[in-house]
């Protein structure tokens, strides 16, 4: 197994395209919670969300396969992120800023729930 270095991983094309990856389905999620469940815009952002997630799902068996991790998409209505099952291991997270209707500033904790495996 290599060893991770969060940080370095996170400043490659890989790193981030898993950040564009997971801040797109965090966002594309809360869209489908806005509309009513069937109609055009709800599936429209259902459809984008799941692929979001099924191209999360080979990032994740990327670090768990090269490094040896199995990390986990999280979101809650403070943060969202990448983190191990015990929530004790962060790869990226962020926080949500009220701020009105600009975008949620990202925090990245480098080092560093409710957590959701699609494994």
């Amino acid at each position: 197994m290599l060893e991770l270095n969060k940080e370095k991983f996170l400043e490659t094309e890989l790193g981030r395209e898993l950040k564009y990856c997971i801040t797109r389905w965090d966002k594309v999620l809360g869209i489908c919670s806005r509309y009513q469940w069937g109609t055009p815009e709800h599936r429209k952002a259902r459809a984008a969300a799941d692929k979001c997630q099924v191209q999360w799902e080979v990032y994740q068996m990327a670090l768990r396969q090269f490094y040896g991790v199995e990390y986990c998409f999280t979101r809650t209505d403070e943060y969202f992120g990448v983190v191990t099952q015990d929530e004790e291991d962060w790869l990226l997270k962020v926080e949500r800023i009220s701020s009105g209707d600009k975008a949620p500033g990202i925090k990245d904790f480098g080092h560093a729930t409710s957590t959701t495996c699609s494994a």
